[in-house]
């Protein structure tokens, strides 16, 4: 594949490819100003820290993982449609770093990390979202369009307020290992239900749930600053 060994700068943009043998991309000492165009063969992962600089992503392939770090207070967007392939981890170790991720699918999990009060949104499209273990310091937004819609297989820690939303096909939202320090809301398309679980008290923003609610608060209180609008059963524990 390809790699680097020495500092790499780019003023302009990158257009990576390995076109072989599961090539892939490990570029841990490169920064780039302009856009990114990743490709990776067969099930080749993709890895990128672009260091101080933001990440530009534009219509990328990959076939295997996409790992990505910037310390930019713009941290890590896309301007085109990113396929993955495998597995998504999106990092921002400084300056509050934001993702802000609208036009990529994931296949695979999605683990998301931002620095101090870095915002992250992701929208996977038509594909389910396997929010992995993560660590957003700011407010997470994310949607789905997907039948099995929103889940998660690790904590996901919110120092901010959480959104959830499907928007197609009935999707679901099924939050079993939240710790959200600020408000909830959730919206399910059509008739699907939502499920959260939270490590305290559990605070509802306006939320329009057309199945069924499932609410625990693990060590706290249930309350809402918002309307609650559920089309079926409720049950908060």
């Amino acid at each position: 594949g390809i790699t680097d060994s020495g500092t790499v700068t780019v003023a302009g943009n990158l257009v990576a490819t390995t076109d072989a043998n599961n090539g892939v991309i490990d570029l841990g000492t490169t920064t780039v100003t302009g856009t990114m165009d990743l490709t990776s063969h067969g099930s080749g992962d993709v890895t990128i820290d672009n260091a101080t600089t933001d990440i530009v992503l534009i219509a990328s392939e990959i076939g295997g993982n996409l790992t990505l770090t910037t310390g930019n207070a713009s941290g890590i967007i896309d301007s085109g449609t990113v396929t993955v392939a495998g597995n998504l981890i999106a990092t921002t170790d400084a300056n509050n770093g934001v993702i802000d991720l609208g036009t990529t699918t994931v296949t695979g999990t999605v683990a998301l990390t931002t620095n101090g009060s870095g915002n992250a949104t992701f929208d996977n499209g038509t594909l389910n979202l396997d929010l992995a273990a993560s660590n957003v310091g700011g407010n997470l937004t994310v949607t789905s369009g997907n039948a099995s819609g929103i889940t998660d297989s690790g904590t996901v820690t919110v120092g901010g307020n959480f959104s959830a939303t499907t928007d197609a096909n009935n999707g679901v939202i099924n939050m079993g290992t939240m710790a959200v320090d600020g408000t909830v809301a959730l919206t399910t398309n059509g008739n699907g239900a939502a499920t959260v679980v939270n490590d305290a008290g559990l605070n509802f923003a306006a939320s329009t749930v057309g199945g069924a609610l499932s609410a625990t608060a693990t060590t706290g209180d249930i309350s809402d600053s918002g309307a609650l609008a559920i089309t079926g059963a409720a049950t908060f524990i």
